[in-house]
């Protein structure tokens, strides 16, 4: 592996020897193939294939997780922690849940960060541009529900100084791009959705102020397709979540708002909303959490469903970018209007803080 290739002082590229010395085994052959291009914004991936002295002495695939060479998104991930946010999740968190993400053998937050992860490679990924199923969706709602469960309202939490208060990266709309975004997707949104989008861009730092004020958990900050594994048939998929660097101490409900609004096509969730709202408040009160009813549950996806919406012209100021990859600009798009789509769906306006102020269709 040529390090000319990445910036090594931004991708921390596969090397035998200090991968040996994490490892504690003596490496006699390594071999590391690039993964995902496209995929992975703000990260670099290989999945390393080892031959150690004697031999088992280490697992004989590995994957290397390290930064991004794309400099937008590194600099984003840089300038939000976020690989220390992941190593923090994993280091700190994750270790007492058991089958929701890969075990890490190693890891380090420093720049260049990077992380030694268990290979799930034989799992089947899921993909932001087709979307999830039915049946994958409702998968990862039920395994972010246990996570969050274990983490509800849990002050252990904050006394980690890496993991921000609510730091989601699309909480805060770009005014410079409103016009353009609006002028994209107006006629795509349809009148309706854009005035409950305009309303939402008016109230947006009291929807932060609700949301301020719900019951908080381990959030994922970005739970979508591209960071989910599932194995086991596809009529019952097991998910894996991956990719921790948008992991904060936030509202319980955004992570599956924003996985559904996002990754799910209309035709696979249209109809079976309410059944996805009904799964993870169930394994909600299976795992322990206590005075939250059904109706806490509704309110709080429709209020995590209104601040999802503003990711849209985040995504749209990424995708207008001139070092957005083709892919990029398509997944971002198919979010963007699902996002949309899934506030209306879910009459997310009722939880809007100021309702006078939107007229309900």
């Amino acid at each position: 592996m040529a390090e000319g290739c990445f910036d090594p002082s931004v991708v921390r590229v596969p090397e035998a020897d200090w991968i040996a010395e994490v490892l504690g085994c003596k490496i006699r052959n390594l071999r590391a193939d690039r993964l995902g291009d496209g995929r992975g914004l703000q990260s670099t991936a290989w999945r390393l294939s080892l031959e150690s002295d004697p031999v088992g002495a280490c697992p004989p695939t590995l994957i290397l997780k390290s930064e991004t060479a794309d400099p937008m998104f590194n600099e984003l991930s840089r300038l939000n922690n976020a690989f220390e946010r992941e190593v923090g999740v994993y280091q700190h968190c994750t270790p007492q849940l058991k089958g929701y993400q890969p075990v890490v053998y190693a890891s380090s937050g420093v720049a260049p960060a990077w992380l030694l992860m268990e290979d799930l490679s034989s799992l089947h990924a899921g993909d932001q541009v087709v979307g999830l199923t039915y049946a994958q969706t409702l998968s990862a709602v039920r395994s972010m529900a246990a996570i969050h469960a274990a983490f509800w309202m849990d002050g252990a939490l904050e006394q980690h100084q890496w993991l921000p208060v609510h730091g989601l990266w699309f909480s805060s709309p770009k005014p410079e791009v409103i016009d353009d975004f609006f002028a994209t997707y107006g006629v795509r949104f349809g009148t309706d959705v854009c005035a409950l989008y305009s309303a939402v861009l008016a109230q947006s730092e009291a929807i932060n102020a609700a949301m301020n004020k719900r019951h908080w958990t381990l959030i994922h900050g970005d739970l979508r397709a591209d960071n989910l594994l599932f194995g086991d048939s596809a009529e019952t998929p097991k998910s894996v979540i991956l990719d921790w660097s948008w992991a904060a101490r936030g509202q319980a409900a955004v992570d599956v708002a924003f996985l559904v609004g996002g990754s799910t096509p209309v035709a696979q969730r249209s109809g079976r909303i309410a059944d996805l709202v009904q799964a993870w408040h169930e394994v909600l009160l299976a795992k322990g959490v206590t005075g939250y009813n059904i109706d806490d549950a509704w309110y709080d996806w429709r209020l995590a469903a209104l601040r999802c919406m503003t990711a849209g012209d985040a995504m749209h100021g990424f995708a207008s970018s001139d070092a957005a990859s083709t892919r990029v600009v398509l997944f971002m798009d198919d979010a963007i209007q699902r996002h949309a789509a899934f506030a209306y769906e879910i009459e997310a306006w009722r939880a809007l803080p100021d309702s006078a102020s939107f007229a309900c269709p």
